[in-house]
């Protein structure tokens, strides 16, 4: 299973964590499902080399989620508010 898919979490004090896995669900409804449940959730959980991260919500400023070629095509629908086909000028 390719690990193709990057997940960086920026925190409020100004760091940063990523994380690289491989795609979690293979059908976009699943997916979708996943996605809303991390929106809507108080934490966010990592499994990652035999540890389990919790993240309070509260701590995260912000979440990148970035994937490579085909794999982005083949991801979750953005909710209908979601803008889309931007470009990071200044971060």
């Amino acid at each position: 299973m390719a690990r193709d898919r990057i997940l960086t979490l920026h925190f409020n004090d100004g760091t940063r964590m990523a994380f690289e896995f491989a795609e979690q669900a293979s059908h976009v409804l699943v997916k979708e499902a996943k996605l809303k449940e991390i929106l809507a959730g108080q934490n966010l959980v990592i499994e990652a080399e035999g540890q389990v991260m919790i993240f309070p919500m509260t701590s995260i400023k912000y979440i990148a989620f970035n994937s490579f070629g085909e794999a982005f095509a083949k991801g979750p629908a953005l909710p209908k508010h979601a803008i889309t086909n931007a470009r990071v000028l200044d971060s």
